[in-house]
């Protein structure tokens, strides 16, 4: 090869990975700020880099404390990769003394969903969409259930929503974010979420959401005390 012809070749190789390099970090700056937005709606909000490389927040919002994580859905095979969001109250629930879990669209490939780790299959109720799994655990589950379902089956026809769950120990629920880019997804097979944010007010809506159904639990025990 002659001299001038392998310094060209060098240089352009050196030039492909210097960019690669430089878009390898925009994409992390880009991934590390979708939750951004949203800080501002809890108090000492705090965000943190997971292993997945997503960013997750931890807060009080009204004195109740929250965790707010992404989880990027990729086994996909007859649809885009998903991006959703996951809030969660974590607190104590005294009168909730049976676990329900709601998956709504599964595909038995839900790796992150907490219903699918539930024991018992409840039937669905009339008002709720026939494409969801509803599962429970602890003998009081099917109560739980009656408590939350007319939030619920409102919550659930927002077509975002992918999941409810209801626990002793706080209340999570799940949503679309963002939808992978079709291009890339098919002809690359990557999975790159452009634009993704969190927004603040689609933070405050679904703690707004979760506690409608904090409420609807905690009646119970105003209920009792009288």
């Amino acid at each position: 090869m002659p001299l001038a012809l392998g310094f060209l070749t060098c240089t352009g190789i050196a030039a492909i990975a210097a960019l690669a390099r430089h878009e390898a970090r925009a994409a992390a700056e880009a991934r590390h700020s979708i939750l951004d937005p949203a800080l501002s709606v809890l108090d000492t909000g705090k965000i943190s880099i997971e292993p997945s490389d997503f960013p997750k927040i931890e807060g009080t919002h009204r004195g109740r404390a929250y965790r707010v994580t992404l989880i990027p859905d990729t086994l996909t095979f007859r649809r885009l990769p998903q991006l959703w969001f996951d809030v969660t109250l974590k607190r104590d629930l005294p009168s909730v003394c049976g676990s329900v879990g709601i998956l709504v669209r599964p595909s038995g490939a839900d790796y992150y969903s907490l219903t699918d780790r539930l024991r018992d299959q409840i039937p669905i109720p009339a008002d709720f969409p026939e494409a969801c799994l509803i599962k429970g655990q602890g003998a009081a589950s099917r109560r739980t259930l009656e408590l939350i379902a007319p939030d619920v089956a409102a919550l659930l026809r927002d077509p975002k929503i992918k999941e409810v769950v209801v626990c002793p120990r706080g209340v999570r629920i799940v949503r679309q974010l963002s939808q992978g880019s079709r291009g890339q997804h098919l002809i690359l097979r990557q999975s790159v979420f452009e634009n993704a944010r969190l927004e603040a007010q689609e933070l405050k809506n679904a703690i707004d959401e979760i506690s409608r159904i904090e409420s609807a639990v905690l009646d119970l025990d105003l209920v009792t005390a009288a």
